[in-house]
């Protein structure tokens, strides 16, 4: 959601790798992993002259080791966090919100709510001040508040549609092929809108992830028998239904673009150290907006309480998620037995098993159990995990190009779709794995080129 190619704290001097030496108590020690070992005090060469050259020579290289330990491992610590929260987090997510979605289609305004009031009660700790001398408790903002209120705008709106399209009975499958166009609508907005130019290479990686995707998700519906068409025959959506579906997740796929624009231009103008900021006002300033739905969020809770205790969800979890799929999802598939595909199934599900029989012979957690819905559960997984998903995005944000945000998040697409096949045993059907070659080759191809245009830009300076 963010314009350059990477972080402008070299350019504005907002860079807070390096320590800021100049702020610290006078005769403070800085300890180094590269600190050299020093020498006796007595450095007198044979002709009686101190060995002022030596003395230089150790305090820079300790000096240097330094800077590379606080730039470095921030950085890298930062990445790890940042694949961690937004592959581990999204892809949880994901499951969560179709065990939702399956048995109740038009909860989708229910689960953004509970998103959102989650991931804010979260971040409002770390934003509470009592001394700040305002009217609110809450620490000064880096950003005006009038400009998070644009930016909630957009965000609110464009999770609201993508929740919305389930109604129409869109599949996810579907939904993920359309959300895939997002690296395309970026790329068309930023050049309309924004004056951004794209090189060749950055245009073919865009096209190779967006193709690798769909056909990922086309080739994955196919072998697993679901329709993603549009038509009126028994069993499938009505078309105006899947049309108004369709034509809402476009909509969001536009705003979430125009989304990215405003939020290249608050960082270019506040610094890109915010996305704390952006995470916290873009959930809080979003629940007030429920309040009209209100009536609907209560009735879809209610629908929620029916769904059976997850006792007896947990009790027969080998026939909810590892049943043998249907005759037709065999078309496409790649050769393989019956029974080698159930065999590692069943491999796959024993650890979950036996931990699960473990955790059902405790009386308390069987009550517990006993008193919570199943889908009440799922929707807590969800909100949850959608918390670490965005928290990872956020940051990923504040240090990238909107363009890379969208082209990470269409990457961990694919991965959601092959971590869902080797868990519930499935093999990989052709289509599938012609997709995932796409995409990373496209993703490779991508974060080349993102290279050489940074390398570009720094001889030119």
């Amino acid at each position: 959601m963010f314009n350059g190619y990477g972080s402008l704290s070299n350019r504005k001097g907002n860079n807070k790798s390096f320590t800021d030496y100049d702020s610290l108590p006078p005769n403070t020690t800085i300890a180094s992993p590269c600190i050299l070992p020093q020498k006796s005090q007595d450095n007198t060469t044979e002709n009686g002259f101190k060995n002022e050259i030596g003395e230089i020579d150790n305090s820079s290289v300790a000096g240097i080791c330094t800077a590379v330990v606080h730039a470095t491992f921030p950085s890298w610590t930062n990445i790890a966090l940042m694949i961690s929260l937004i592959f581990g987090g999204c892809c949880a997510n994901v499951f969560a919100l179709e065990a939702i979605i399956k048995e109740q289609p038009s909860s989708g305004p229910l689960i953004t709510f509970a998103q959102f009031l989650l991931t804010a009660l979260f971040t409002f700790p770390s934003f509470l001040s009592f001394s700040a001398g305002s009217r609110f408790p809450l620490k000064p903002r880096a950003i005006p508040l009038k400009s998070w209120v644009l930016y909630t705008a957009f965000f609110v709106t464009v999770n609201l549609l993508n929740n919305w399209a389930f109604a129409y009975k869109i599949s996810v499958p579907l939904h993920i092929i359309l959300r895939s166009a997002g690296p395309v609508a970026s790329m068309i907005i930023g050049y309309l809108f924004n004056g951004k130019t794209y090189s060749q290479g950055q245009i073919m990686a865009v096209a190779m992830l967006t193709l690798g995707v769909v056909g990922a998700a086309l080739a994955d519906a196919h072998a697993k028998g679901q329709s993603i068409g549009i038509g009126s025959s028994k069993g499938n959506p009505a078309v105006t239904d899947t049309i108004t579906g369709f034509t809402i997740l476009v909509l969001a796929m536009l705003l979430s673009a125009f989304q990215g624009i405003y939020a290249d231009r608050l960082y270019e103008n506040h610094g890109r150290n915010h996305w704390k900021e952006a995470l916290f006002y873009s959930h809080m300033l979003s629940l007030p907006l429920f309040l009209p739905t209100m009536p609907q969020l209560i009735s879809q809770w209610r629908a929620l309480l029916t769904s059976p205790p997850l006792l007896s969800e947990l009790s027969h979890p080998r026939s909810r998620f590892f049943s043998t799929p249907p005759s037709n999802a065999i078309v496409g598939i790649t050769s393989m037995s019956t029974s080698t595909r159930g065999s590692r199934a069943t491999s796959n599900f024993g650890i979950v098993s036996s931990l699960l029989v473990t955790i059902q012979q405790h009386g308390l957690v069987q009550s517990t159990l006993l008193q919570i819905p199943t889908r009440v559960a799922y929707l807590l997984m969800n909100a949850f995990t959608q918390y670490l998903c965005i928290r990872g995005v956020h940051l990923l944000s504040a240090k990238s190009s909107s363009l890379t945000v969208t082209i990470v998040l269409n990457i961990r697409k694919l991965v959601s779709l092959l971590i869902s096949i080797y868990l519930f045993g499935n093999d990989i059907a052709p289509g599938i794995f012609f997709g995932a070659t796409l995409v990373f080759v496209g993703g490779g191809l991508y974060g080349f080129e993102g290279a050489r245009l940074k390398k570009n830009i720094k001889k030119r300076d």
